[in-house]
C-alpha cells in the first residue's frame, strides 16, 4: 500500500471515529509544520474520499447538498468559522454536515439550509472581489 492510500485510510478512520478530519484546523495551528500546499494536498485527499464514498445511486448532484456544500467549501478554501458566519450556524454544525456519511455524526443539510448559505456566499464572494479590484490584496481565505 502506498503513502496516499494510507493517509486516505487515517482519514476515514478521522472521520468516522471522531466525525472530523481536523484538515482544516491546521491552518489555524500557532506552528503548524504544515505548508499551504501540504494542507492542500490533504484537502483533495479528504475530497477523494468523500467521492468514493457516495455511489452513482446514492449521490444526485442536485439532491445531495451536503456534497455540494463542501464542494463550494473547498473551492472556495473557506474555514469552518467562515463557513459558520455564511451559513448562519455554529462550527460543530459544519462539523456534522462535512464528516462522512457513515459516521455517527453525519447531518445531512436540509435544502433550505443550503440556499442560505449558497445566497450568503454569493455575497460574500461578490464583496472580496470587489474589494480584491481596489487593490487591497485580501484573501478569500479567513
Amino acid at each position: 500500500m502506498g503513502y496516499r492510500e494510507l493517509l486516505k485510510k487515517y482519514i476515514r478512520y478521522l472521520e468516522l471515529h471522531t466525525g472530523d478530519n481536523y484538515i482544516e484546523a491546521i491552518g489555524g495551528a500557532r506552528e503548524s509544520l504544515l505548508s499551504e500546499r501540504d494542507i492542500a494536498e490533504l484537502r483533495t485527499l479528504a475530497g477523494e474520499i468523500f467521492r468514493e464514498a457516495h455511489s452513482p445511486e446514492t449521490t444526485e448532484s442536485v439532491a445531495n447538498y451536503n456534497y455540494r456544500f463542501r464542494l463550494l467549501f473547498n473551492r472556495y478554501g473557506l474555514s469552518i468559522t467562515r463557513a459558520s458566519m455564511l451559513a448562519g450556524v455554529d462550527a460543530a454544525m459544519i462539523g456534522r454536515w462535512r464528516t462522512s456519511p457513515q459516521s455517527k455524526r453525519y447531518l445531512a443539510m436540509t435544502e433550505r439550509q443550503f440556499a442560505r448559505f449558497e445566497r450568503t456566499l454569493l455575497g460574500w464572494i461578490e464583496q472580496e472581489e470587489s474589494t480584491n479590484v481596489v487593490g487591497s490584496g485580501a484573501s478569500r481565505r479567513t
